[in-house]
């Protein structure tokens, strides 16, 4: 089958999408790209600022120019190929540009990163390079003189270079069966590259065939050429390894799986992936000796019963479900206490035998390597370097291959290697030797620890043979997660048992097990409907493209994507906030098992400001050389989650505790924190879909709304909620299904969902789930508890999450923290007699087997409008044979407000199979909500049987609340009222215009001019200066009565216009001021302030699409849902600062500034006379 992704350049509109087309800014002209570089040439600024400039524009011309293609590129060099191919840029100009774009975008573990003398240089050549990339693009406008008298006088000569030969990265353009023809990165050259028996190299003397790819690509893959060879002439090229889009990692792990009993196969990744979580024994067994290991390497020696009381406590909720352990717990600490003596054995006594000198305080534990030479990434159990040679364990708890009796030298207490195990050693040897080039010799002891086993410690020697085959299986991963994205997963409607039994497997193993398994995995496909069958596989192929694009990044964000780590410069991943460097080590926190946490402190005071991590982020750490640039690809990672973030500092919590020397042995060095990416997330998604397909009837038919929900009239309130009875009623009455509206400030959490709970345990036998998107929201959720708790002593609730997730103050109630000190049975009742659960959606998807424990009468599901569908539905699905494990959903959000953060475009997202039309699933990025409220909506609003909308809000002042009320709700909204909605002008003595406009305005419009001239986009100096005037003259007012976290909160758009903000506002030496929250508005959701200054910051046309990417049109009205969380924030005063001539290209600003300004709080005045407060109201 051959993939060709780019076969579709235009994506067209499905007729029978109900999408509305919203107005956004059209693509740049070149007469506007030539005016910016032209400033570029004038400005006095220094060559890096306007390298910014011009590297700006080059990006978006790029960007502007792969616009109307489907397919997500991966770094600048394959996108620029594409505009160069797709636009037929003559080889000449083509050669220029590439040129011009590595040193742009140069890959900082890269060579070729210029100094600034040569930077100043080169800069006419690539002023004119970016120009003509803009001629061709953008309509071949000619260039102006007044711009090509700055270009150079001759053109740069572009001859070949050297070639790296360790890896060269190069586009396919053709091929056939035995050669490749691509374009390679370093000098735009198309070379002849042999992948078939001729290359003795790749092909190890012919013993392997590379024929699969011929199959496997597509005019437009990125391939790495993998130690590159030339024939004599230099005509063809001799690669040694070839990977397929190396920038999507697969873990060697993965890999390893797909080489089972019944098939060699990467679609065995695919059924992986839809199988249910597995909660045994085995699996446990496993997990506590990986504990035993860690202990036995750091030297902490404790018994079996306490390796497994400890091991209890951390995995209780999961072993309490494992009906095994349960019926087993005997047998399962005999197996635990045979794997601590063997494992005590050989690491102690056969290890250093083995390799000779030996210290284990050099060892490193579970360590994580990337290599985006190879594609492929890996976490060691146990890594040992000494003298530059290298020991490499992976431990394994169960058996190894099967050995008959009567096998010559068969001894019971020796294993022999299975070859799924054996893959992973062959990968891990192949990383260290292709990323790191090390040598055969230093590569001598790469070994499987089967801890089963007396005398399991088994040397793995190399397998050429072996490495080429998991390379394969490997590349076609690639392939097929690339194809399902784009194409679909209706290859799972084709599988059955015997189709994937390619060994043809006939042992007793695949008859008596195997085929049953997967028999009982695929069968609920061919089982489905017509409509739950698209469903299902409409959301399989959303989540892969989630998946692929969080990987390679997607264009609508710039810097997005896993891949950025090795792709993005030092100076991309500042601006986009995505990396902490130029760390030093604070101190380090030791337990029993080494090293837990560190602290570091940052060589930057503004590192914490410019940056997107938060308390409880996934990161890698790793350390680099202070003459060096960070690289995540040279280095052992060390993965951990942030603990906590300070001015000065931020502390690490280590996933894996570590040996103190591997921070001791390098206090000189710096290093570095970037975001991590667990897949196990997405994983949990797939088998969630999956398990929809085997949910009760019923349920699936209310998902797809197939019936009606069950309404029951006869069902009376018990307790007395005053104004929320008749909320709290219908609620109650919906014995299926019920949405509640929540816009902002009308008590959602505060009332609407506490109000149901408490109806709900006033009925004997009832049980509650709590669930909600975000860690911040369940902390508000275990707020209101603790009021019920304070009022009602007998009252409690479990948490489910980890430590670092959770607000300190709410931390004793998660179960882990709970069960501490409890046995099996006092868990088991703990779970049983506690009437209240609460915890994220990733949280529950994480730990499904709580509904073997537990039954939910109620789920009550907070933020539901922000929870993309497919994070529900195994949730939802969950069932007890033919219980459901939740009897009734209760659903509260607001769809005008943000909605779940995707990684898919409009069209990437659109739904086409028109049977899922008929059910509202237009687009897969809306909401669960989102959806049923379509099914719900009559022509007065919606069917009130199902549908609940709280109209009283207590938040905002009146005057605030005036706008969005009738922009967005359609003057359904009203006011409590409370104190503060109704107060009046203030009375104040003060000449300054600011005070003045604070005291007489509760909504103002500050219009601001545009910058001449900016080092970025994302930054605006003139408005954060009138920001910073603004929060000192509120400071001022609210002195006496200021709070950090209540009285005033800025938002902007822009990660770059915050540290921007934050150093005008430190201008006035007001310490409190600078620890107000100044955030994006996709942070502030949620969140509320007296006072909130919204920054528009933008200064270019086509930001407004940023601006506005949050917009849809209800009943002919467009709701942009930014501005209404922005607006929405505030308590007593909105102040918005921004460039109304920019702004008014957007009809609904526009709108906003005419309402303000027939308000009287439309100020327009120079900024210094601002800053000032000289100017009258």
């Amino acid at each position: 089958m051959k993939y060709k992704v780019y076969s579709q350049k235009k994506w067209e509109r499905k007729v029978g999408q109900n999408h509305t087309a919203v107005k956004t800014i059209g693509p740049d002209t070149a007469s506007s790209f030539y005016l910016l570089l032209e400033k570029a040439c004038t400005t006095a600024d220094p060559v890096n600022v306007r390298y910014d400039m011009v590297r700006d524009v080059f990006r978006r011309v790029v960007e502007q120019g792969i616009a109307d293609c489907r397919i997500a590129f991966v770094g600048a060099f394959a996108k620029l190929d594409y505009c160069i191919k797709e636009y037929q840029i003559p080889y000449r100009v083509a050669s220029l540009i590439q040129l011009t774009r590595k040193e742009l975008f140069p890959e900082y573990n890269r060579k070729g990163i210029l100094t600034e003398s040569k930077l100043a240089d080169a800069f006419p050549h690539n002023l004119k390079a970016t120009a003509l990339l803009v001629y061709h693009i953008c309509g071949k406008k000619p260039l102006p003189e007044s711009l090509k008298r700055y270009f150079p006088i001759a053109d740069r000569k572009t001859t070949w270079g050297k070639f790296d030969e360790r890896v060269m990265r190069v586009v396919v353009e053709r091929w056939d069966d035995d050669y490749i023809w691509a374009t390679e990165e370093m000098n735009n050259s198309t070379l002849k590259i042999c992948y078939g028996k001729d290359n003795r190299i790749l092909t190890r003397e012919g013993k392997f065939d590379w024929g699969y790819l011929k199959d496997a690509l597509w005019d437009g893959a990125q391939l790495n050429l993998v130690r590159l060879r030339k024939d004599d002439r230099g005509e063809i090229y001799y690669p040694e390894l070839i990977i397929l889009e190396p920038d999507y990692l697969v873990n060697i792990t993965n890999i390893a799986n797909c080489f089972t009993t019944y098939a060699e196969s990467a679609v065995v990744n695919l059924i992986n992936k839809i199988k249910p979580q597995s909660n045994t024994l085995a699996i446990h067994l496993g997990l506590l000796a990986g504990r035993m290991l860690d202990d036995t390497i750091h030297g902490r020696h404790v018994s079996v019963d306490e390796s497994v009381r400890e091991f209890v406590k951390d995995n209780v909720l999961a072993l309490i479900a494992c009906s095994e352990v349960r019926q087993g717990f005997a047998q399962f600490k005999n197996d635990a206490a045979v794997q601590q003596r063997n494992i005590d054995k050989l690491i102690g006594h056969d290890l250093p035998q083995a390799i000779g000198e030996y210290n284990s305080n050099d060892v490193m534990l579970e360590p994580t390597f990337f290599s985006d030479v190879l594609g492929i990434q890996g976490r060691f159990d146990l890594l040992y370097e000494k003298d530059g040679a290298y020991t490499i364990i992976e431990q394994k708890s169960g058996k190894g291959e099967f050995v008959g009796y009567n096998t010559p030298g068969y001894d019971p207490d020796v294993p022999r290697a299975r070859e799924c195990h054996a893959v992973q050693i062959i990968l891990y040897r192949a990383l260290f030797q292709y990323q790191f080039n090390k040598y055969a010799e230093q590569l001598k002891h790469l070994m499987l620890l089967y801890s089963k086993y007396e005398k399991g410690l088994l040397m793995v020697p190399q397998s050429p043979e072996l490495l080429l085959r998991a390379i394969k299986i490997r590349n076609m991963i690639a392939w097929s997660e690339i194809m399902y994205a784009q194409e679909g997963m209706d290859i799972l409607t084709q599988l059955t048992p015997d189709k994937l039994n390619s060994k043809k497997s006939t042992t007793g193993l695949w008859e008596r097990y195997t085929r049953q398994e997967l028999s009982d995995l695929l069968d609920p496909i061919g089982r489905a409907t017509d409509l739950e069958r698209a469903y299902y596989l409409r959301f399989m192929r959303f989540i892969e493209n989630e998946t692929l694009l969080s990987k390679v990044g997607n264009r609508e964000k710039e810097d997005s994507g896993f891949a950025n780590i090795w792709h993005a410069t030092l100076e991309d991943k500042k601006a986009a906030g995505n990396i902490f460097d130029s760390l030093s080590i604070d101190s380090m926190e030791s337990h029993q098992i080494g090293v837990c946490s560190v602290t570091f402190k940052f060589n930057d005071t503004e590192s914490a400001d410019a940056t997107n991590f938060r308390v409880g982020d996934i990161v890698i750490l790793y350390r680099y050389e202070k003459e060096q640039v960070p690289d995540a690809c040279q280095q052992m990672i060390i993965r951990a989650n942030i603990e906590d973030i300070g001015e000065q500092q931020i502390r690490l919590r280590l996933r894996y505790a570590q040996n103190p020397r591997i921070f001791d042995d390098h206090q000189d060095d710096w290093w570095a924190i970037e975001h991590d990416m667990f897949e196990s997330s997405s994983n949990a998604l797939y088998s969630g879909m999956h398990s929809f397909l085997s949910a009760t009837k019923s349920r699936r038919d209310l998902i797809l709304l197939q019936r009606d929900p069950k309404i029951d009239t006869s069902c009376v309130l018990k307790g007395n909620y005053g104004n929320f009875n008749t909320l709290t009623l219908r609620a109650k009455q919906a014995r299926d299904l019920f949405l509640i509206i929540g816009p902002p400030g009308t008590g959602k959490t505060s009332y609407g969902l506490v109000n149901l709970l408490k109806e709900e345990l006033l009925e004997e036998g009832t049980s509650v789930l709590l669930l909600s998107y975000t860690n911040r929201a369940v902390d508000e959720i275990c707020s209101k508890l603790v009021e019920i708790r304070e009022e009602n002593a007998d009252f409690d609730f479990i948490r489910i999450g980890s430590e670092l997730s959770c607000a300190k103050e709410y931390r004793d109630y998660l179960l882990s923290n709970k069960v501490k000190e409890k046995t099996g049975n006092a868990v088991k009742r703990l779970i049983d007699t506690t009437r209240v659960f609460c915890g994220t959606t990733a949280a529950f998807n994480a730990s499904l087997s709580i509904f073997s424990l537990k039954h939910f009468s109620l789920a009550i599901i907070d933020e539901s409008s922000q929870i993309l569908e497919p994070h529900l539905i195994g949730l939802l699905s969950a069932h007890d044979g033919p219980k459901e494990a939740i009897d009734r959903i209760v659903m509260i959000g607001d769809h005008k407000q943000l909605p779940a953060v995707v990684q898919q475009s409009e069209r990437e997202s659109a739904v086409s199979e028109t049977i899922l039309h008929d059910i509202h699933l237009t687009d897969c990025r809306n909401s669960l909500f989102e959806r049923l409220l379509a099914h719900f909506k009559t022509a007065g609003g919606y069917d009130s049987r199902f549908v609940y909308m709280l109209t009283k809000q207590g938040r905002m002042h009146r005057d605030i609340a005036d706008f969005p009320n009738h922009a967005f709700y359609g003057d359904k909204l009203d006011v409590v009222p409370l104190g503060h909605q109704l107060l009046p002008q203030l009375q104040v003595k003060s000449d300054n215009g600011i005070v003045k406009m604070l005291a007489t305005h509760r909504i103002a419009f500050v219009a601001a001019e545009r910058p001449r001239l900016s080092p970025s986009v994302k930054t605006n100096a003139i408005e954060a200066r009138m920001i910073a005037a603004t929060v000192f003259q509120i400071y001022k007012l609210t002195e006496h009565s200021f709070s950090i976290e209540a009285t005033v909160g800025v938002i902007v758009p822009y990660r770059n216009q915050i540290s921007t903000v934050r150093n005008a506002i430190d201008q006035y030496g007001i310490s409190v001021l600078h620890d107000i929250t100044i955030d994006t508005v996709e942070r502030y959701q949620g969140s509320q302030r007296d006072y909130i200054v919204y920054g528009f910051t933008v200064h270019q046309p086509y930001q407004l699409n940023f601006l506005t990417n949050n917009v849809f049109e209800e009943n002919g009205v467009i709701i942009d849902r930014k501005l209404n969380v922005a607006m929405t924030r505030a308590r007593l005063n909105l102040i918005m600062v921004g460039n109304p001539a920019l702004l008014s290209m957007n009809h609904t600003f526009s709108q906003l500034m005419e309402y303000v300004r027939g308000k009287g709080g439309y100020i327009d005045v120079k900024p210094n006379d601002y800053c000032l407060g000289r100017f009258q109201i």
